[in-house]
């Protein structure tokens, strides 16, 4: 399932962290407790809306379905999921993938949580989800994955807090998509390095991206408008730090050659970025520089307008600082610390 950017703590009280006012788990909850080598998979089969999957440090196969609320939680990095001999995602066409949170359009799965374990080598996604409403992915350890590290399709409120997202292959560390409006899905206090794009957030609105760490990628993080109906905007990144992303990678269908970028705007409305730490990411591809907007993608190349690129601390990178490339003049490019800019002036 190939996607590009073109097309594409108490257990009820950890638990009603998660879970809106009057869904909080209750003392009805289970705690089903997984052993290595044991199935995950049967454990969440078994479990009721709102019980707790407990997994021991150790190994245990991926592949893992689930579509009720309830929470996974591991021993922390000793608590591995790897490809094993049956994938249960497969079953939702979602082959691939460590552990797939799957709704339907209309019925997302509601207060999944996926906590302090490691997802490792699978083919395609880590921790995937589609059509979920407040899946909370916490202290997840991604690496070595085929696609992304940890991602969400067409969902809402989504919560990826304090992961490490690793090597992952043609794609994005993390990725947020394909959603109209995400109701504030957050990304935070995450560190992403070794990835084409730390981040990717494509054909979606309103996500909230602050304090997480992009290093050693090919870009840090990718605005992009895909060309589908709606565009991508409203979204906010501040206070985060992005610096030497300055891995190549190839281009890989109609994603371009990758170097040397901080951050930047393929396209895209009512963007704010403010406050972030964007540095040394050198390159001399088209789209390399510290800050750079571009207008979006064929067939309809909407220009990238009414974005705010406010009080960034943008140094050393190169081409330059600050690229406004974005085909309108409506962009707010003010109060930055930079030294260089193409058109002048924008330091």
């Amino acid at each position: 399932m190939r996607r590009t950017l073109a097309v594409s703590l108490g257990t009820a009280v950890a638990f009603a962290a998660f879970m809106p006012a009057g869904q909080a788990a209750t003392d009805a909850s289970r705690v089903h407790v997984v052993k290595p080598g044991r199935s995950i998979q049967k454990a969440v089969n078994k479990a009721r809306p709102g019980d707790v999957i407990q997994l021991k440090a150790g190994r245990y196969d991926g592949g893992v379905l689930v579509r009720k609320p309830l929470t996974i939680r591991g021993a922390g990095d000793r608590t591995v999921l790897r490809p094993g001999r049956k994938d249960h995602c497969a079953k939702a066409r979602q082959a691939g993938m460590g552990i797939c949170v799957v709704g339907r359009e209309g019925r997302p799965v509601r207060n999944v949580t996926v906590e302090k374990l490691s997802v490792q080598r699978f083919k395609e996604t880590g921790v995937f989800g589609i059509h979920t409403d407040r899946l909370s992915v916490v202290h997840v350890l991604a690496k070595r994955n085929g696609e992304y590290g940890i991602a969400e399709y067409n969902s809402t409120r989504g919560r990826f807090l304090q992961n490490r997202v690793h090597d992952s292959g043609a794609h994005a560390g993390l990725y947020v998509g394909d959603i109209a409006d995400a109701h504030g899905t957050v990304v935070a206090h995450n560190r992403a390095s070794g990835n084409a794009m730390g981040l990717l957030v494509r054909h979606a609105r309103n996500v909230k991206v602050h304090d997480n760490t992009f290093t050693g990628n090919c870009a840090g993080v990718l605005l992009v408008d895909d060309g589908q109906r709606g565009g991508q905007g409203n979204n906010a990144l501040w206070e985060n730090k992005i610096s030497k992303n300055n891995r190549g990678c190839k281009a890989y269908g109609p994603v371009p050659a990758l170097k040397g970028t901080g951050i930047m705007l393929i396209g895209g409305d009512h963007n704010s970025i403010k406050k972030n730490d964007v540095t040394r990411n050198r390159g001399k591809l088209p789209y390399s520089g510290g800050i750079v907007l571009f207008p979006g993608a064929p067939p309809q190349d909407r220009p990238a307008r009414h974005n705010v690129v406010e009080g960034n601390r943008v140094l050393g990178n190169a081409p330059f600082d600050l690229v406004d490339n974005s085909g309108s003049k409506t962009n707010k490019v003010r109060a930055n610390r930079c030294k260089t800019s193409k058109p002048r002036g924008l330091c």
